[in-house]
């Protein structure tokens, strides 16, 4: 500390050099209690000077050495899409200077703009580097338990068909096969896979005469290419109705998907075709759980009923 009264001078390691950092107090007692308190917050693996990097700079370092390696393409995509949005709400906000209040007032302007979901996913992220900020020793408390998610705009809500409905979207499918997302949403509600897996299907990957699809590939949006899926367990095999074979012979010449394929374009035709048809709006990732819970009732059922009763009873008033 300095001879001046009330001026306390600590050092500190900014990269690789190691600076000196002041601070001005009414009392010469103040300042002295602040040195002894930031030298000892050093030795217990505080960084005054990195406490200095502003959110979005310590996202992305906390994105490069904690996520990057470990995540593939198309996520790393997404890590930057969210990057930039903390850019937007959090420019010039330094670690020390983020509270519960700030943060949720930010949160809440985003909500204004995007569904709830969007605004769930990118807390869930910005959540994270916070937490490793945390263990850091760069952010002193939990400024992150008390944020709540919120949105004023409306959008899909998460869910399932319900077994009337889904007879009713899988019927007018099979008779209105007009465009390759028809034919995507129909794969979908079918069999389970994913958007990214059903753009990524070749007709090679169709075995007409064991009935089957392999799955072992995705088509990114981010990056626009197709790419490996999630993990090797995402690799299988899945069987096909023979109605929905003699579709996807009928329309071969649409694959793959993902020629065709734009960011948003089977999701406004599935809305089009669930307002069209009265239902309740999903998105269009509930048509994987809407296809599971659906066949997963049908195979309960059919040990005890004929297929055709089994319809009856899932789809009467």
């Amino acid at each position: 500390m300095s001879k001046r009264t009330g001026r306390a001078v600590v050092s500190a390691v900014e990269g690789a050099k190691r600076v000196k950092r002041t601070k001005t107090f009414p009392t010469k007692r103040e300042a002295s209690a602040w040195a002894v308190k930031v030298e000892s917050s050093k030795i217990d693996g505080y960084d005054i000077s990195r406490s200095k990097l502003t959110l979005p700079e310590y996202f992305l370092e906390w994105y490069e050495r904690y996520r990057k390696p470990d995540i593939r393409e198309s996520t790393q995509a997404r890590y930057i899409s969210e990057y930039h949005r903390v850019i937007n709400l959090f420019d010039g906000i330094k670690l020390d200077q983020l509270t519960t209040p700030l943060i949720q007032d930010k949160l809440d302007e985003y909500g204004k703009t995007v569904a709830y979901t969007t605004v769930a996913k990118f807390w869930g992220v910005v959540k994270s580097s916070l937490r490793d900020a945390h263990i850091d020793g760069l952010i002193k408390k939990d400024i992150w338990s008390r944020v709540k998610v919120r949105s004023t705009k409306s959008g899909a809500h998460k869910g399932v068909l319900s077994a009337q409905d889904f007879v009713k979207l899988q019927s007018y499918l099979y008779q209105h096969i007009d465009n390759d997302s028809d034919l995507g949403i129909l794969i979908a509600l079918e069999t389970g896979a994913t958007l990214g897996e059903i753009a990524a299907i070749t007709i090679n990957d169709i075995n007409f005469k064991n009935s089957t699809i392999s799955i072992s590939k995705s088509y990114s949006v981010a990056v626009q290419k197709v790419t490996e899926t999630k993990n090797e367990q995402s690799h299988r095999t899945i069987s096909i109705t023979q109605d929905l074979k003699k579709v996807i012979q009928e329309h071969s010449d649409l694959f793959p998907l993902y020629n065709h394929y734009y960011n948003r374009q089977f999701s406004r035709r599935l809305n089009y075709i669930l307002e069209k048809l009265d239902i309740p709006r999903i998105r269009f990732h509930d048509l994987r759980h809407s296809h599971a819970i659906f066949y997963y009732t049908m195979t309960y059922l059919s040990i005890t009923f004929q297929k055709g009763l089994v319809i009856k009873i899932l789809t009467s008033p």
